[in-house]
């Protein structure tokens, strides 16, 4: 028999408990990661996990027996820092974090030591006030009778993160004035326009225009005309292939003419693009040429780059994900950032033998950047499922409890028995980032599941 010693709260202790160090790091120094709080009613604690290290842990006091707290898998769905019951006189609630919308919350309130709320978690204000500030929507939240610690784990079936999908190719193609700066051309943009049509060198048209004016004689021979021919320029007097820049003709697609940042006119007219403003050159043109018209005193506008349509890039949700594969019903349920993403059904192997109630969470990157890391935490059950009793005038009847005769699984061969459709994989790996869950139970959804929440899988 273990001797016991008195303490100043006159509460007794175990004198080799106090002999064993703290495995808590403590609020200032919690590691970065996914946080998770276990709420173990049996001893009447609740202990604060990061990236699956143990940071703190303080006293609790759960429901009592005529308003207990419901056990099973929540998460924080509310915060409010000065809260006030709206059913039991607006009694204050500082501190407030909610796991269900029918009332049970975490929040500081008196703890006597042993069970005495109306079903809420109450904490003592020094943990309630440090867990606070830390703590975002989405956290998970075990409601348990006897202590849950995470651990590491890892399996073949557990999800990693897809490959980002590559950015198109750029070219990039550099000006031929001599003037800094290039110009990027999407690839994409050329296939569209015509398959195996070559992207066009662009002259690079300046913002605005800094250099002394040229002579008219430099400016004719700068000039570009469209619609013409590059051999046909070539052909005038005095012009050079130095002097000559090839544009989109009027026979190039309008889709490759909008990535140059040329702006161009119809073929049928002829417009002078300069680079410098200069006044109106002498006629020392032949007859057969035609009339060169003067210089614009202004910059050409820049084209408008075409909006692509909503429909084509549809707006993504962010945030955790959530993944929940019941027995009860034979599905998979998924969401993200608390709104229903894919709701399908699910193969499992015996489906008449108990799976058990296993939470994974994905903790981050691997060291090498091949897949995810993830923790475990298993619920212990008996295999038995139950369904929530009727209520009748204002009265609930108790949970009506299916016994099972077989043992649950394990968390490897729980995974194992799972056939995973292929569009839930898809999308899983699509939206996988950490802090994401996946919740295995022979459960189905609890009645607290609805709008505003992840999965909350109710245990007995």
């Amino acid at each position: 028999m273990h001797r016991v010693r008195h303490i100043s709260s006159g509460r007794y202790e175990n004198s080799e408990s106090r002999r064993e160090p703290k495995k808590e790091i403590g609020f200032g120094d919690m590691p970065q990661g996914p946080l998770q709080i276990v709420v173990n009613m049996g001893a009447q604690k609740v202990t604060l996990y990061s990236n699956g290290v143990r940071v703190a842990q303080g006293a609790v006091s759960t429901g009592v027996p005529g308003h207990p707290t419901p056990t099973g898998v929540f998460s924080i769905i509310e915060k409010d820092r000065y809260h006030h019951s709206n059913l039991y006189s607006g009694a204050p609630m500082p501190f407030m974090q909610r796991i269900t919308w029918s009332g049970v919350a975490l929040h500081e309130g008196v703890v006597p030591g042993h069970p005495a709320s109306h079903g809420c978690i109450r904490m003592v204000h020094d943990f309630a006030q440090k867990l606070w500030p830390i703590t975002k929507l989405g956290v998970r939240v075990l409601v348990v009778r006897n202590d849950v610690v995470p651990h590491d784990f890892e399996h073949a079936k557990l999800f990693a993160p897809g490959a980002k999908p590559a950015e198109p190719p750029m070219a990039m193609i550099g000006p031929t004035d001599g003037r800094g700066g290039s110009h990027a051309v999407v690839l994409a943009q050329a296939e569209q326009a015509g398959g195996t049509e070559q992207v066009p060198e662009t002259r690079s048209v300046p913002a605005t225009i800094e250099e002394e004016p040229k002579t008219a004689a430099a400016a004719k021979t700068e000039s570009i005309e469209l619609g013409k021919s590059t051999e046909e320029i070539k052909g005038r007097e005095g012009a050079t292939s130095e002097q000559v820049t090839e544009i989109p003709t009027a026979t190039t697609s309008p889709e490759l003419r909008k990535s140059v940042e040329v702006p161009s006119e119809p073929a049928e007219k002829t417009t002078e693009v300069t680079s410098t403003p200069v006044a109106p050159a002498p006629a020392q043109a032949s007859s057969t040429e035609e009339s060169v018209k003067p210089a614009p005193t202004e910059d050409p506008p820049r084209p408008i780059t075409p909006r692509s349509k909503s429909a084509e890039q549809p707006v993504k949700r962010i945030g955790q994900v959530a993944i929940f594969v019941s027995r009860k019903e034979k599905k998979i349920f998924i969401r993200q950032g608390f709104i229903p993403v894919l709701e399908m059904p699910i193969n499992i192997e015996e489906a008449d033998r108990p799976l058990g109630t296993h939470v994974f969470t994905a903790m981050g990157p691997q060291e090498n950047g091949c897949g995810m890391r993830w923790n475990l935490m298993i619920i212990p059950t008996d295999g038995s499922t139950w369904e929530p009793g009727q209520r009748r005038r204002g009265y609930r009847e108790p949970p009506r409890i299916i016994p099972s005769t077989k043992p649950p699984s394990g968390a490897a061969e729980a995974l194992e028995r799972i056939e995973f459709p292929k569009e839930a994989l898809d999308r899983i790996t699509e939206l996988l980032i950490p802090g994401s869950s996946l919740v295995i139970s022979d459960e189905g959804l609890g009645r607290e599941t609805g709008r505003g929440t992840e999965f909350i899988v109710l245990t007995h």
